[in-house]
């Protein structure tokens, strides 16, 4: 065990958890799986394409279905995440112990290339320091395919908090000094797993409200269904072209 002042900063090298999500889960899962925070737009492609509910993520407050999409030889599961940086780690988890080993992160302009470790959990896996970087190769590959699919995207580094009530004016500065683009909840803790299983994971973002200015601009995040429904198609010809 690394130790340190702050138990934050600590860190055990040991692989061998008491619980593990293998002791439990069967692998019954495509290799190839995207993940989505928009649950209204998954819920409507699901219907449309009448897919298949082929497991699910197991909470005491919800389950989240996990379907499967067939197109061509090679099948891939689309799923939702439990939010925050803890619940996309367990998320994460519990879908590579059924197998899902490439994971394609549709979550809120760009490709995260790294994060900021603003959160608790990405520490119980990696040692700690400040920024965290997205699977380079993953990275690289995803880049030369959204450009052949003619889709514009920025590289940047995102900020990841555990408090999004507590983004002050003087820490989004401080964060934007460093060359953050984004505020979210869950990359850092995403890379982290990804890093330690070896799992490689892209994250795409697309701009949801704004915090940039001197007021909270909500920017009508929440009502942006075609972008929304247009990022889990981007994402599934993604997927089929890597």
């Amino acid at each position: 065990i690394i130790t340190h002042e702050y138990p934050v900063c600590e860190y055990d090298t040991a692989r061998d958890p008491i619980i593990h999500p293998t002791d439990f889960l069967d692998k019954c899962l495509p290799k190839k799986c995207i993940i989505t925070f928009f649950r209204k737009e998954l819920e409507k492609f699901a219907g449309e394409h009448k897919l298949p509910v082929i497991g699910q993520l197991h909470s005491e407050v919800l389950d989240i279905p996990i379907y499967k999409y067939e197109s061509g030889e090679n099948p891939l599961c689309i799923t939702m995440p439990f939010s925050t940086a803890p619940g996309a780690a367990g998320t994460i988890e519990e879908l590579h112990a059924r197998d899902a080993k490439r994971l394609w992160y549709a979550a809120l302009q760009g490709n995260d290339t790294s994060a900021i470790r603003d959160e608790g959990t990405s520490f119980h896996y990696i040692a700690p320091s400040r920024e965290i970087s997205c699977h380079k190769e993953a990275l690289e590959k995803a880049q030369r395919a959204l450009s052949e699919m003619g889709v514009p995207f920025v590289l940047g580094k995102t900020w990841t908090t555990d408090a999004m009530y507590r983004e002050t004016p003087e820490m989004i500065a401080r964060r934007r000094d460093e060359g953050c683009v984004t505020v979210e909840m869950e990359t850092a803790a995403c890379f982290a797993v990804a890093k330690y299983y070896n799992i490689p994971l892209v994250q795409l973002l697309y701009v949801g409200d704004d915090v940039s200015g001197t007021a909270w601009d909500p920017r009508g995040w929440n009502t942006q269904k075609t972008v929304r429904a247009s990022l889990i198609d981007c994402c599934i010809e993604l997927v089929q072209k890597i």
